[in-house]
């Protein structure tokens, strides 16, 4: 028993996988009759056998089966933990991606109910009133037809909202900060122009 034991610690990969393949190939010979040479070529042909082969015959023959057989699992649990990390970070994705559509329409709804008037307010010195309500009109009119602004090569461009993908990102994220940036200038304008009468 004890022999036997050393000759498995010393086997090499490629004397296990021709191992393996031959106890198939004579379980295989026995239940058919074949010869086993026939056999063992049956069996090498299959899947498995051919994966067998390509063990016996590839990079690893030369090491010993133990020490391959523990490489191995830890390389498996590698590819594990990777597509576990993969799956997490698919799914913090998805999250992200819902947050951001759900966020979108419901900006989508607050525009369609006059959100860009009540932001504008009353017109600064200078500005038409009815170059600001025309604005807001059309503000309102693409809510209303589900378009949302996207910051494409330093131009504004308008995509409906159901048509978004997560590659518009970026693009939406740009033109949502464009326009608070405007807003907040005309505030500043505004609050500057205020001061200079206090």
């Amino acid at each position: 028993m004890e022999k036997e034991k050393t000759i498995h610690e010393k086997q090499k990969v490629a004397d296990m996988a021709t191992e393996v393949l031959s106890r198939q190939a004579k379980t295989r010979a026995e239940r058919t009759g074949e010869a086993f040479t026939v056999a063992f070529e049956t069996v090498a042909e299959t899947e498995a056998g051919r994966q067998l082969v390509e063990l016996r015959d590839g990079p690893h023959r030369n090491e010993k089966a133990a020490r391959w057989q523990e490489e191995l699992a830890l390389e498996r649990e590698k590819e594990r933990n990777r597509a576990r990390k993969e799956e997490e970070r698919s799914r913090a994705r998805l999250a992200a991606w819902e947050r951001f559509m759900r966020a979108e329409a419901c900006e989508l709804e607050l525009r369609k109910t006059g959100q860009l008037a009540r932001l504008l307010g009353e017109a600064l010195p200078g500005e038409p009133p009815a170059a600001l309500r025309r604005l807001a009109s059309e503000d309102r009119r693409q809510a209303e037809e589900g378009l949302v602004a996207l910051m494409s090569n330093g131009s504004i461009v308008y995509k409906r909202l159901e048509d978004l993908s997560e590659a518009d990102m970026p693009a939406r994220s740009a033109a949502i900060r464009l326009r608070t940036t405007w807003l907040k200038e005309r505030r500043d304008g505004w609050l500057y122009q205020n001061a200079g009468h206090l």
